[in-house]
């Protein structure tokens, strides 16, 4: 009889225990949210500097690709591209389809007028997410600053079927065209770049 009392308070007792470890979890997960959310906001009005120290302090299983994303833009934001590339790297070892750690790796290089490594990246950005008009088109500033023209017509006609608003497209694109000795389609297209507001 002893035996069962003493059983069953173990049992009570263990599984009190796992409610209260469940309950502490849940704050440090609660707590890990609000710090990457405070992280966010620091970020987003400028504040680069305590949002690093924040996101840099976080426990390294709470970082995610978008936490490295951040850390990267950081960097950047402090002219740091050695750090920001690595940021970007572990951003993909978490995820290695997250399209926007290629797309600023793409940024990077292409700032650094690696474009071949640039593009690359771009390629791989469009290839995790065809619907980001911007990949295409840094893509195809990459070509154009490689003289491959007909690459860049191409990728910038997918930029405007993605988003016809941009003028910056158009003006591109028209100067590939322009490059591709087709004047007519560069005149029309300038026409359409200067209809736009």
């Amino acid at each position: 009889m002893f035996k069962k009392v003493i059983s069953r308070f173990f049992i009570f007792s263990f599984l009190f225990a796992i409610a209260l470890n469940n309950n502490a979890v849940a704050n440090e997960s609660k707590n890990i949210k609000e710090l990457k959310d405070q992280a966010i906001a620091l970020y987003t009005t400028g504040n680069f500097q305590q949002a690093y120290k924040i996101l840099d302090n976080l426990p390294t299983n709470e970082k995610n690709e978008e936490v490295f994303l951040l850390l990267a833009n950081i960097a950047q934001e402090n002219n740091d591209d050695n750090t920001a590339i690595q940021n970007l790297n572990k951003a993909l070892d978490k995820d290695y389809t997250y399209y926007k750690a290629y797309y600023n790796l793409g940024c990077i290089f292409a700032e650094k007028k690696s474009y071949l490594l640039a593009s690359n990246n771009f390629e791989l950005a469009i290839k995790y997410n065809k619907m980001f008009p911007s990949s295409y088109y840094n893509l195809a500033c990459c070509q154009m600053k490689l003289k491959n023209y007909e690459g860049a017509k191409k990728n910038l006609i997918k930029a405007i079927e993605l988003d016809n608003k941009n003028k910056d497209y158009y003006f591109n694109l028209a100067y590939c065209y322009k490059e591709l000795h087709k004047e007519k389609q560069a005149k029309k297209i300038l026409e359409v770049y200067k209809t736009m507001s």
